[in-house]
């Protein structure tokens, strides 16, 4: 890959596939922010597609508060490719995806009537190279 060019990855869309949030009618504060995620990519040579699913929860359905998203990040190469749709898979696609997430959490927690839940963004980039270590 040329470090000086875009990767020459191009975003399809961007599809919200699955939002749950719930709330108790006693909220303790400050909201306990635990988060799990979980990433699935597949790729079709053929089509020189990406899709990457992300899951992401909040908490347990326990909780008092609690918020399951799923979105689908659909990308494909462009004639300029610079990078493979492995690498992008592993490196750029979630970071693509997952502000998505934030902000529909964000909003749900609003429209509860909770305080604004803020989730911290993540880099997707070193989670990569560690897992690589």
């Amino acid at each position: 890959m040329d470090k000086d060019k875009q990767p020459g990855i191009k975003i399809d869309a961007i599809l919200l596939v699955e939002s749950v949030f719930k709330r108790t009618p006693n909220v303790s504060l400050p909201i306990p922010l635990n988060i799990k995620f979980n990433i699935n990519n597949t790729i079709n040579k053929e089509k020189k597609q990406l899709v990457t699913e992300m899951k992401v929860m909040l908490n347990s359905e326990k909780d008092s508060v609690y918020a399951y998203v799923v979105y689908v990040g659909i990308f494909s190469t462009a004639d300029d490719e610079n990078m493979s749709l492995e690498d992008f898979a592993e490196k750029i696609a979630p970071a693509h995806i997952y502000p998505y997430i934030r902000e529909e959490i964000h909003i749900c927690s609003i429209k509860a009537g909770l305080p604004p839940i803020i989730i911290q963004p993540l880099n997707f980039l070193a989670k990569s190279v560690k897992k690589q270590n």
